[in-house]
């Protein structure tokens, strides 16, 4: 993945500015830096959900992703959430199992934790056929179990392709075990 000399203003307030990043495949990179930079716009323009007002980006292949928001359905059940977007039952369980949600398949995402929904929201992303995961802000709402379980879960799942963590937590680089980390 490529983004060369990109750029981004909303308005008057610059964002992104002349901004070149190269990441490297099958490698996770955590992209870091303090709220407000500029960290999600870059995570919307890379998907293709916002245009730059200058630059180039290059992505390869498929891209799941986990947004800042968790974007469930709320009055579906969790299972009929992650059959949004596959209907392979036995892998949905073997990973809601990982993720520590076995169990709960029947409940209706209204009636989640916070975290419980995140956590669903990231099986959902795992769910997807990707060739690169970009995860923004992965670990907000879990505590610090779910966070090493999730992280492990990451890490095993990725394995061999590109994963981009956005994120303002310098410890997530070590829970991940990233490749390399990029300040923004």
């Amino acid at each position: 993945m490529e983004l060369l000399d990109v750029s981004k203003n909303y308005g008057d307030k610059k964002v992104l500015s002349s901004l070149t990043l190269h990441i490297k495949e099958r490698a996770t990179t955590v992209l870091s830096g303090p709220s407000g930079i500029g960290k999600t716009t870059l995570f919307r323009l890379i998907l293709g959900l916002e245009k730059a007002d200058c630059g180039t980006i290059r992505t390869e292949g498929r891209v799941s992703a986990l947004f800042q928001e968790d974007r469930l359905i709320e009055n579906l059940s969790i299972m009929n959430n992650l059959l949004l977007v596959s209907d392979d039952k036995a892998r949905m369980k073997e990973l809601l199992k990982e993720s520590g949600l076995e169990g709960e398949e029947k409940n209706r995402v209204a009636t989640l934790s916070g975290g419980m929904k995140r956590r669903v929201a990231l099986v959902r992303a795992l769910l997807t056929d990707y060739d690169t995961l970009l995860l923004d802000e992965p670990f907000s709402g879990l505590d610090a179990e779910s966070k090493r379980r999730i992280s492990a879960l990451i890490r095993k799942e990725v394995n061999g392709r590109t994963l981009v963590v956005i994120t303002h937590d310098d410890d997530d680089y070590s829970l991940l075990d990233a490749d390399e980390r990029i300040v923004i």
